[in-house]
């Protein structure tokens, strides 16, 4: 059993919102060649990728009376690794996707884009 430190053992998954689950998952799966390892159905509406051996990240449609937040307003977002980040960046872009300049805070590189709802979503490397 996995030793325990305070209430939680991992972080089970991050959810992000989308307007158009159907137009999301084109996006997902041809842009980011990410895999579903979960399609909900019906009141469900919910796609689960696993990311490599961490945390999977869950899209989420947003339901009639639910709307996105502002993008001016902090929300989170998840970070992916990469192993070759030039090789990351020079991908997204190749697909059309608007990626930020390659950042070096001197312990990490790193990059932001968003998805074609808004969401934020990073790319790092670090040794």
């Amino acid at each position: 059993m996995t030793q325990v430190s305070g209430l939680f053992s991992r972080i089970d998954t991050v959810i992000l919102r989308v307007k158009n689950l159907q137009k999301a998952r084109q996006w997902y799966e041809g842009v980011l060649q990410l895999t579903p390892s979960y399609v909900g159905d019906g009141d469900h509406q919910i796609v689960i990728y696993k990311v490599g051996e961490g945390t999977p990240l869950t899209i989420y449609q947003l339901q009639p009376d639910e709307v996105m937040p502002a993008k001016r307003f902090a929300t989170g977002y998840p970070i992916f690794f990469a192993e070759d980040i030039v090789r990351a960046h020079v991908q997204l872009q190749s697909r059309g996707v608007e990626v930020e300049d390659i950042e070096d805070d001197g312990a990490v590189q790193y990059f932001i884009f968003h998805d074609p709802d808004g969401n934020r979503l990073e790319v790092c490397h670090w040794e």
